[in-house]
């Protein structure tokens, strides 16, 4: 018997170091090893310029998974002196000539996912330099969109070509040149994409044109006019049908509620486009009306699970509903529409701040469930983000950070559960008024940016130095803060916080009644027949109750 158990051990070992050696060999093969990291510390050089503007025309080119034309990047210069441009673009890509005018490309190389340029004289300052990058080539491939990103080269049921795009963790040097960093936003982009004459391409912003060169192709002309970060500029590809609803914004304009849909899901978009105007409805009670009224609000449908590309929602849940209350939802479109605030319109300028996008999107999520079936549906998707918090490293790290460094599970749950934590720090009517202040002020979201400074230092408005250090350590720990009680006498107990020395509010539960008090280190005694019950509602992640939650 001893023997048998230790041939067993010994197979499945193998079959592990097999599994290990398969996913290693895979990932380098695809030069994908760790992903390929966007942001993280922005060198000299690429601090010197600013992008204003990106120009793609491009041709897709299904059969060789490749992509083939030019990218124009309009710039301005931040400093006197500049002579080299340095832009990001993988090195799968060929470049065949650079152009500018006034001055001149002199060279370029491209090596190391780096397009180095130099000109025969210094940038003008503060001027707009117009650069076209003419290149071709196979971009990266995603594997497991949209985290492990790149192009995704699919089918249709009936065969037809199927091509998605999703790059948040690389960022967009995977399909073109451009200053990868969340702190620079283009103010506008222009996407000229030629795709087979039986394929649609879906895109940012607004659809102007649609134009054939001849029989084969056809080139579709989308524009937005809005800042949008390069991770968001966004193709999808299929023989997709348009649906389209209206969503009336707050001042009475109409808006598009568009769904590039396959044809076998025309049954459901009506359905699925119903939901979408209602979502966007519920949301702007909390965070102020949808950023893009000019353009849309659009989704596609696509082969991977999904992504808040900016204007054109990826959706690939297959109408998998839930329900609250009875009323069917679709969580995905419901988290990826939230992103439209949180990552679109208030981007973080580095990426040690995507709890910013990630975590208040996720908490907005309970808030859709309190809306539509009350506290209980509320506490109970609270509950759901506790038992997928792990606590194990910062939400935030060091910064600068790049994406890689930054990606875990945390920054949406455990930052989802500190706004829950901060709703019951500062009562509901603070902080609703706390959440639209930092959704809607100038001061954060486009054309600006925002830090988790920012967001602890609007704190000062709505709520006390503790809630700012509550947060801070919340944020930037793994310490959580722990509830002592104490049995002083009969009928008396002792209530204290253990967190950095802070005080905080606390409900206590006893007597068939509830009391809001504020503790601290030091302990506050209460009457009480039977043993009190602290923080009922759970309002705070304490040791002790993630302890219970991993037990279960």
């Amino acid at each position: 018997m001893k023997k048998w158990f230790k041939w067993l051990a010994v197979f499945f070992g193998l079959v592990i170091l097999f599994l290990a050696a398969f996913i290693v060999i895979f990932f380098v093969s695809h030069n994908r090893f760790g992903l390929i990291p966007s942001g993280g510390k922005l060198n000299a050089n690429q601090a010197a310029f600013d992008v204003g503007y990106y120009e793609l025309n491009l041709k897709i080119l299904p059969d060789q998974k490749s992509i083939t034309g030019s990218a124009v990047i309009a710039l301005r210069p931040l400093q006197t002196g500049l002579t080299q441009i340095e832009l990001d673009l993988v090195d799968n890509f060929t470049v065949h000539s650079v152009h500018a005018l006034r001055p001149a490309v002199t060279s370029f190389s491209h090596d190391d996912n780096k397009l180095l340029l130099s000109f025969s004289d210094s940038l003008p300052l503060n001027q707009t330099v117009a650069i076209r990058v003419d290149y071709s080539g196979q971009p990266v491939e995603a594997i497991k969109p949209p985290w492990v990103g790149g192009f995704n080269w699919s089918k249709t049921k009936d065969g037809q070509d199927w091509i998605g795009l999703s790059c948040q963790g690389e960022g967009a040097k995977i399909w073109f040149p451009c200053k990868d960093h969340p702190s620079d936003e283009a103010d506008s982009v222009r996407l000229n994409i030629t795709v087979p004459k039986n394929l649609f391409c879906a895109a940012n912003g607004i659809l102007e044109n649609v134009s054939t060169a001849d029989s084969s192709w056809t080139t579709f002309h989308w524009m937005t006019r809005y800042p949008i970060n390069n991770y968001n500029i966004n193709i999808s590809i299929g023989p997709y049908w348009e649906a389209e609803s209206l969503y009336l914004t707050d001042s009475g304009t109409e808006m598009p509620v568009i769904f590039y849909h396959l044809p076998q899901s025309a049954d459901k978009a009506a359905a699925h486009l119903s939901m979408a105007v209602d979502m966007l409805k519920t949301y702007r009670k909390f965070y102020g009306e949808y950023p893009f009224p000019k353009e849309k609000f659009g989704l596609v449908e696509t082969d991977y699970l999904g992504m808040e590309h900016q204007t054109l929602n990826a959706y690939g849940n297959f109408f998998r509903y839930d329900t609250v209350n009875g009323q069917a939802y679709d969580w995905l479109m419901l988290h990826e529409m939230g992103h439209e605030w949180w990552g679109n319109q208030l981007t973080g300028a580095d990426w040690a701040d995507l709890w910013l996008h990630e975590g208040i999107c996720t908490y907005g999520e309970a808030l859709y469930m309190q809306e539509k079936g009350g506290t209980e549906a509320y506490h109970n998707h609270v509950l759901n983000f506790a038992k997928s918090i792990s606590n194990k490293k910062p939400v935030l790290p060091h910064r600068p950070a790049s994406s890689t460094e930054v990606y875990q599970r945390d920054i949406y749950f455990k930052g989802a559960y500190l706004m829950h934590s901060l709703r019951f720090m500062l009562g509901d009517s603070l902080f609703y008024t706390f959440l639209k202040d930092f959704a809607t002020n100038p001061q954060y979201i486009m054309p600006n940016f925002a830090e988790t400074e920012d967001f602890l230092n609007l704190l000062e408005k709505y709520g006390t130095k503790d809630v700012q250090e509550f947060c801070n350590l919340f944020l930037t720990g793994t310490s959580l803060p722990r509830f002592n009680i104490t049995s002083i006498s009969t009928g008396q107990y002792g209530f204290s916080v253990d967190y950095n020395g802070l005080h905080l509010p606390v409900e206590i539960r006893h007597d068939g009644q509830t009391d809001r008090l504020m503790l601290g280190p030091q302990p506050v005694v209460i009457q009480s027949q039977n043993e009190p019950e602290v923080d009922p509602q759970h309002w705070y992640l304490t040791a002790d109750y993630l302890k219970s939650i991993h037990k279960k």
